[in-house]
């Protein structure tokens, strides 16, 4: 059971996420990591689904912009 959830909010970070994983994992053994991706434009989505292989403990949502419409 994780004593607690680190929350890492991204954008365009698909050259930051792995090293980021790799530091709180580093520090943190019991951890679960929560990745929120703002709709990242770089891919930075599909590097968080391929490193859930190696980290079991993270988990991943994306943010999608709300529609504006106007009559």
């Amino acid at each position: 059971m994780q004593d607690a959830i680190v929350i890492i909010p991204t954008y365009n970070e698909i050259e930051n996420i792995e090293g980021i994983l790799t530091a709180v994992f580093s520090q943190y053994k019991d951890v679960h990591v929560l990745v929120v991706d703002d709709n990242s434009p770089d891919k930075t989505a599909q590097k968080i689904e391929a490193l859930q292989t190696t980290y079991k403990a993270v988990s991943y949502t994306h943010l999608t912009l709300p529609t504006i419409c106007s009559v």
